[in-house]
């Protein structure tokens, strides 16, 4: 899998990138309620794990297995996760309101990490 932001991270300071990870790492991009945090705690075949904070906030998620993904979704007032099957699935839709931050697994140790922002 390739990403259209390759591995910078500094493209998902507006809200809006995809990136492509293989260890952990941590970086700010724009939150709804203000700046956010990912951290990507454990990167590796088949498995991605992480951690967003945005205000008081706190979320966690992680996928296990060929082509699972996790979907957080971020809102003024909090938010929510949801992980499928859904490998690598098109770019989240952006939603009113939200950032939208979905981490792929793959075979090779590395995760995409998209963010949508509206």
């Amino acid at each position: 899998m390739s990403a259209a932001d390759g591995r910078d991270v500094g493209a998902c300071a507006d809200g809006n990138c995809e990136i492509a990870v293989s260890k952990p790492v941590t970086f700010r991009f724009k939150g709804p309620a203000g700046p956010a945090t990912l951290s990507v705690t454990e990167v590796g075949p088949n498995k991605v794990e992480y951690t967003i904070k945005s205000g008081n906030s706190q979320s966690t998620g992680g996928a296990t297995g060929s082509g699972q993904s996790c979907i957080t979704v971020l809102r003024s007032n909090g938010g929510g996760n949801s992980c499928s099957g859904q490998g690598d699935a098109a770019r989240p839709s952006p939603q009113p309101d939200a950032v939208v931050i979905q981490t792929v697994t793959s075979e090779n140790g590395t995760a995409i990490l998209r963010i949508v922002s509206d």
